[in-house]
């Protein structure tokens, strides 16, 4: 179990507004593999260096197991780290470059060789014991900084952004086999990273951080679906949430959000406390949560087709209201087999059960969230 209470960052001379983490409370679980995800500078590089024993928290406290470490050297707590960078020596053969940290414990010749050849075994590296970093491929040196950092035999294995320098398809294969060694071994794991379907894909659990807190943190089908504010909501998503500014009210017995382009009427089992009638918000919805339908359908709206991309798997379409008085575009989701041109006047709906409404202040709360 690895506890990070109150975990506060900062650098001389900054002032609490430019802290590197603010107020961090975290809690991992054994065996969990846990992503740290966010935008550049929002303190997830940070919190990896302060449990590595890098950097030293300003205040707060980490333990792991129930011990605190705060002041404990990074050689003393038992971790594995693979860098972006991988930072293997040139100079010594695959072999050497995964039996260095056992050298370095003085652990006898032979027996680190033997350690290091099991090890390459499970990342199937194996055949490749005698070679040099600069024989390798990028997927491949990233295979053996894993196998380096796993020799070790860690109780907590952290991993800084360590397929960014791997092109896309690579990045796919070398995910998985992360994956499957992370439950084989079942060493606790921690991964930085800057992009979410990374993080989505591999992780048990992700916290979400901007500005050095944590905005979130649940299974990756949670943030998804459930975004507590409209940081999360805005963030997480490809193509990204449709957001729009509109305002809750009450008329006759319907609740409804009107914005300049439509306005939308809140289905009876997802209406809000009449405390919120009146508050400026913005309207979510996810594009696959958008479909086209008939003019006759209840609830439909008409828009304007503005710009149609092609995915492969489908097709990206993006309308305005007809009136041109949203200055949103709305982004949908359909199948190829859907016949739509820029410029088509067609009718789309939301799916009653998958919208959001976050308030425009209070952080930016989901009013959705319980409802």
């Amino acid at each position: 179990m690895i506890t990070l209470s109150n975990i506060v960052k900062e650098y001389e001379g900054k002032q609490e507004s430019g802290r590197a983490v603010d107020g961090l409370n975290l809690e991992i679980r054994k065996g969990e593999f846990v992503a740290l995800l966010g935008p550049s500078g929002c303190g997830k590089t940070t919190t990896l260096m302060m449990l590595a024993g890098l950097l030293k928290p300003t205040s707060g406290d980490i333990h792991f197991n129930g011990k605190l470490v705060n002041h404990t050297e990074p050689k003393d707590r038992n971790i594995g780290m693979v860098f972006q960078s991988y930072a293997l020596y040139p100079h010594l053969t695959v072999r050497d470059n995964i039996a260095f940290p056992l050298r370095e414990r003085k652990m006898p010749k032979r027996e680190a060789y033997e350690r290091a050849k099991e090890t390459s075994r499970i990342l199937q590296i194996d055949h490749l014991l005698d070679r040099k970093p600069s024989q390798l491929s990028g997927g491949q040196q990233q295979r053996v900084a894993m196998a380096r950092a796993l020799s070790k035999d860690p109780e907590i294995l952290l991993l800084d952004e360590p397929m960014s320098n791997l092109d896309a398809r690579l990045k796919l294969d070398v995910r998985d086999e992360i994956r499957k060694i992370q439950r084989k071994l079942g060493v606790t794991t921690i991964i930085v990273t800057h992009d979410q379907e990374e993080a989505l894909a591999i992780s048990d659990r992700v916290a979400i951080l901007n500005g050095g807190r944590i905005q979130q943190y649940a299974p990756p089908h949670e943030l998804f679906n459930h975004p507590v504010n409209l940081f999360v909501a805005s963030f997480l998503g490809s193509p990204p949430m449709n957001l729009i500014l509109g305002q809750l009210q009450e008329s006759g017995g319907r609740q409804i959000v009107l914005t300049e382009g439509f306005e939308y009427e809140l289905p009876a089992g997802r209406r809000l406390e009449k405390e919120h009638m009146g508050k400026t918000v913005r309207f979510g919805i996810r594009p696959h949560d958008i479909s086209i339908c008939s003019a006759d359908q209840p609830g439909s709206l008409r828009m304007k087709v503005d710009l149609v991309e092609h995915l492969g798997s489908g097709k990206l379409v993006k309308v305005m209201d007809p009136e041109g008085k949203l200055d949103t575009m709305i982004r949908l989701l359909t199948g190829n087999e859907v016949q739509v041109e820029a410029g088509d006047d067609i009718y789309v709906t939301f799916k009653a059960d998958k919208f959001h409404l976050f308030d425009t202040e209070n952080g930016g709360l989901n009013l959705t969230q319980h409802v």
